[in-house]
Order: C-alpha cells, then sequence, then structure tokens
C-alpha cells in the first residue's frame, strides 16, 4: 500500500513538472543559409531553409490569398511572389557590389522548404555583407543563420531579429 501511495505521489509530481513548463516550450523560429562562392568557376549559389508554415505565413501577408508552397503543381504566380520576397528581404554585397541574384527554385524537403538562387557569370572579390531579414516581419524572435564559403573556405554567423547584416572576410 505505501508503495503504491509512492508511485502515485511520484507520478502526480512528473504531471506537476510537464505542466510547470508546458507553458514555457515555444517554437523555434530560425533559418539556414548557405552561400557558396567558386571564384574558379565563377558562381555564387544561395540556399535557404525555412520552415514551410512561416514562411507561407509571410506570403499569404503580401499576396493577400493562401500560398501553399507544397501543392503538387508549382504555380508561376507563387514562384514570383516567393522571388520577390527572398529579393527584397535576401542581399548580398561582395566588394561593394549587388549581383544580381536569379532564382532557380525551391523544393520542400518535411517540414522545411529550401529556396534557391545564384549569380551565374559572377566576377567579385572583397569583404562578403550579407542583408538577411527573412521571416522578421512575423516572428520577432526569428534568427537566421549564415554559412559562407568562398573557395571552401568556410565562416559563419547568426543574425537574431532586429539584426541585419553580418560581414565575412576571408
Amino acid at each position: 500500500m505505501k508503495n503504491r501511495k509512492n508511485q502515485i505521489v511520484c507520478l502526480a509530481g512528473i504531471v506537476f513538472l510537464l505542466c510547470s513548463f508546458a507553458p514555457t516550450m515555444h517554437k523555434y523560429y530560425l533559418s539556414l543559409t548557405e552561400v557558396a562562392i567558386n571564384t574558379e568557376k565563377h558562381t555564387l549559389d544561395v540556399s535557404s531553409k525555412l520552415f514551410i508554415d512561416d514562411l507561407e505565413l509571410e506570403l499569404n501577408k503580401l499576396s493577400l490569398k493562401k500560398t501553399d508552397l507544397s501543392a503538387v503543381v508549382k504555380n508561376k504566380e507563387t514562384e514570383a511572389l516567393l522571388f520577390s520576397y527572398l529579393k527584397n528581404n535576401f542581399k548580398v554585397n561582395v566588394g561593394g557590389k549587388l549581383p544580381d541574384l536569379q532564382y532557380v527554385g525551391y523544393e520542400i524537403e518535411g517540414d522545411a522548404v529550401w529556396c534557391y538562387m545564384e549569380v551565374v557569370n559572377f566576377n567579385g572579390n572583397g569583404t562578403i555583407s550579407i542583408l538577411n531579414t527573412l521571416l522578421y516581419d512575423s516572428f520577432p524572435e526569428q534568427s537566421n543563420l549564415l554559412n559562407v564559403s568562398l573557395d571552401g573556405v568556410s565562416k559563419s554567423a547568426k543574425l537574431t531579429n532586429p539584426e541585419k547584416m553580418a560581414e565575412f572576410v576571408f
């Protein structure tokens, strides 16, 4: 009987602890962007991974209608909206010049979406500055991780809203 009472008290304690932590649990607001520059091949590639529901929320605000990035058939209007959003919230400056990022596409990976942009025939050198405000409008606690590689040498930075700029010197 005493053992049973201890089990009940222990179980009640566990339930209490779980309930007391429940209000503090929250979703993480995080993105990852990789910028790869290859001076030998004259390429600059950008890959951004964002949670699909967060990105759709941002796009819904812009278009004033429901955006579904996971639709089987990709919609040209949705892709144009996505590229416009990316161009307005992500900029790369290399040596004082803003290369013209071109939209490549996107793909779904689980609950995330990878968005791709590139600069073909890239000729640039110098300090790399990146402006990244992806998802900042909807999520004050948003953090954006940046991984930048130049000819195989990598550097990283983390921007937390309202931080917008990161600089990389190679």
